[in-house]
């Protein structure tokens, strides 16, 4: 991580001598020179606001550096301005972010985890089943396949979400789902023979993917559970789903499973006291 640091800064870090370190006395002594004409200059000032301190110590420092260098006739300043001023680079025009690395197999779905943030980033889909090596930091996820970059990807912290770019896709998968019958439109249609609710929840299921195919999965899935328990049990199951907050194969199964749908509802009445002459109301306790 600090050679990529160095790298982002343009700078070369050299080690320090091993052994005999010889570096530690001169650090010690810029060290003292600094306590002795900032400091100690300053001990004796009362300032009322971290704004006077700052302004203080900036003033003595720049005292510090227009003294000459012992045995030299420049100064700190003369020295800077005269020689090194003219050689420095400008900053990075961005921030430096630490880098992670990792490495991850390709799934069917073109897709590989990053399992920090348990979230799904697409490649092109020629690259399933081959490892492929991750870069990711703050803002982006750089995905390398023989140190050729193949992705990249805003960074999303989105627990079990997908980020899918289009292209990635196989240019005949749409198509291919199409002519076999699993393509949006056939879902909603066998979903509305079921019933509205049946047909409200696959439209739930879809809406909650970023790209649609995503969800065929779990609309095969619920397609099952229909031929499994039937059209009416599972547009009760459907009612019920709708009333949750995840729309998932999942949910329609527990429901299912646990005979849940076949639960009569409960309807939740007012209770209201009933009227009666010995009962008083508020104006009974109006003030004359």
């Amino acid at each position: 991580m600090l050679q990529q640091w160095a790298n982002h800064n343009h700078i070369a870090l050299f080690a320090a001598r091993a052994y005999k370190p010889k570096d530690k006395p001169a650090v010690e002594g810029l060290v003292k020179i600094t306590y002795m004409r900032i400091y100690a200059g300053l001990r004796n000032e009362t300032l009322h606001s971290l704004a006077e301190l700052n302004q203080a110590i900036w003033a003595k420092l720049d005292q510090h550096h227009q003294i000459n260098f012992q045995k030299k006739t420049f100064s700190r300043q003369e020295l800077f301005t005269g020689q090194e001023k003219a050689v420095l680079q400008p900053l990075p025009e961005t921030a430096y972010y630490i880098r992670h690395y990792t490495k991850a197999k390709v799934q069917k779905s073109y897709h590989v985890l990053i399992g920090e943030d348990r979230h799904y980033y697409s490649v092109p889909f020629r690259y399933i089943g081959k490892e492929v090596r991750l870069v990711y930091c703050r803002n982006t996820v750089e995905i390398y396949y023989n140190n050729q970059r193949i992705a990249l990807h805003q960074r999303d912290y989105r627990n079990h979400k997908y980020t899918t770019v289009i292209e990635h896709m196989p240019a005949a998968h749409q198509a291919f789902m199409a002519t076999r019958g699993f393509s949006s439109e056939y879902y909603l249609q066998k979903a509305d023979e079921v019933g509205p609710n049946t047909c409200a929840f696959f439209k739930k299921v879809m809406e909650s993917k970023q790209v649609i195919e995503q969800s065929y999965t779990s609309c095969l899935g619920l397609l099952r559970l229909i031929k499994a328990y039937g059209p009416l049990r599972m547009e009760a199951a459907c009612k019920r789903g709708l009333t949750g907050s995840k729309f998932r194969y999942t949910a329609i199964k527990n429901i299912l499973e646990n005979n849940m749908d076949l639960l009569e509802e409960v309807v939740t009445r007012e209770y209201r006291i009933p009227f009666h002459t010995n009962l008083r109301g508020p104006e009974a306790y109006n003030e004359n």
